[in-house]
């Protein structure tokens, strides 16, 4: 018994040495850090992000001392700007990360590079309304998409797998002016990306696009279902909610409401704007027991909420013709105005519409009526170019000139406007 229990006394010894050498080394470290060491900052920061055996997670000071470091090291900058991102241990605030990542990318950190490349594709993301509203007085950088691909670009050509992926989805997106070498490229970057462990999910979901449209590959629908169940399975909502499509219109898969609705559902909750429409549209439609039309509005609110142009427009026509709530053109022509912005063609057809309005909830302009039409007849909205035809008739918002009428009427008429149609017999 003498024996067990100085044996038990030589363990707790041990670790009581242990731990002091620890706390020691830990102290030095810490000390380090308050002397301004940026190489200790940095990774003191670390530890506080991720935790250690001795030291317990905190993200207060893990920005902390991530932000003491970052004027020296670009990985700290870095950190420190996914931190505001997030919100973790600071206030979110997306503009000072995007400054913190244009910071860090000119000091040639590879992640802070294709954040800001990121930022400058698709400009700073706000979450909501009211946080878009917080900075509306703050200098935010604005898109700059040529500059935004030429930085995935040189990121791509340097082996930088999320570039990679984001390049071939940025090929695909450019689908109608892209040469069949360069989807032949796209394809191979995103089966060679999902042959790598660290493979992002957005790899597989690239992938299915490919295969759905034979983009540098042949068309292959088996592929592409298990490519998009690949990607939804690691967490990306788009791939989940494009098989609901699936599912939902049987594209590959045998038609299934209840799958459909199932993925819609889970992608809506999980904050997909695209998906909420979609589950807002399901509900509507009577798909959901004991959900009826003012359930969809929710979620039809919610899209719109996350910018989503379809939404926007959706939801503003609800709210000019007053279904489901009462009239109000004043907010329609807000949610119009969104949704325009975002190129949403029928937005910017109903916005050039109010312009043309003597008492409406804009001031009439005819040349931003025109402007809008023109917008959209350029994205072959049928409408608008049969309304753009009619400014060219009776030069609204522009110089007469019946020529160019005429071409947009028979356009808008081979694509289906049937008032187009009507004036052209006329």
């Amino acid at each position: 018994m003498r024996h067990k229990t100085s044996f038990c006394l030589f363990l707790i010894g041990c670790a009581a040495v242990f731990c002091v050498r620890m706390s020691a080394a830990e102290d030095e470290l810490r000390e380090k850090a308050l002397l301004g060491d940026a190489k200790s900052e940095f990774a003191l920061g670390n530890e506080y992000f991720y935790g250690t055996e001795t030291r317990k997670a905190n993200p207060v000071l893990a920005a902390h001392w991530y932000r003491k470091a970052s004027d020296e090291i670009p990985e700290a900058m870095y950190n420190y700007g996914f931190c505001l991102e997030r919100g973790l241990g600071v206030d979110r605030n997306p503009v000072a990360a995007a400054e913190c990542y244009r910071k860090a990318a000119e000091k040639k950190c590879e992640q802070a590079e294709f954040k800001y490349a990121k930022v400058l594709l698709n400009g700073v993301e706000f979450r909501t309304i009211e946080e878009r509203s917080k900075y509306k007085d703050s200098i935010v950088p604005d898109p700059d998409p040529e500059k935004g691909r030429k930085m995935i670009q040189s990121l791509a050509d340097r082996g930088y797998l999320p570039a990679q992926v984001e390049l071939a989805s940025i090929l695909i997106s450019m689908r109608a002016d892209v040469s069949a070498k360069e989807a032949e490229k796209a394809f191979k970057l995103v089966s060679e990306a999902v042959k790598h462990p660290d493979a992002p999910p957005l790899a597989w979901r690239v992938l299915a696009d490919c295969y759905f449209s034979g983009f540098g590959t042949l068309p292959d629908g088996k592929k592409m279902i298990e490519a998009l169940e690949k990607a939804a399975s690691q967490g990306n909502l788009e791939a989940l909610s494009r098989m609901g499509y699936c599912y939902e219109f049987g594209i590959n898969v045998e038609a299934d409401s209840k799958k459909a609705l199932a993925c819609y559902e889970r992608a809506a909750k999980a904050g997909l704007p695209a998906a909420m429409l979609k589950y807002g549209d399901m509900i509507a439609s009577g798909e959901v027991d004991g959900k009826g039309s003012d359930d969809a509005l929710v979620w039809y609110k919610r899209s719109a909420a996350e910018d989503c142009p379809e939404a926007l427009y959706r939801l503003g026509t609800l709210n000019l013709n007053g279904i489901g709530m009462d009239k109000d053109p004043e907010l329609a022509a807000e949610l119009f105005s969104r949704g325009a912005q975002f190129d949403h063609p029928k937005s910017q057809y109903e916005l050039g519409m109010l312009f043309l309005k003597k008492d409406g909830p804009i001031a009439k302009d005819e040349k931003a009526a025109f402007f809008w039409f023109n917008r959209a007849a350029s994205k072959g909205d049928s409408a608008a170019q049969r309304q753009l035809a009619i400014c060219y008739e009776n030069g609204v918002g522009c110089n007469a000139d019946l020529e160019k009428a005429l071409a947009l009427y028979r356009e808008a008429a081979r694509n289906g406007d049937v008032e187009a149609r009507r004036r052209l017999n006329r």
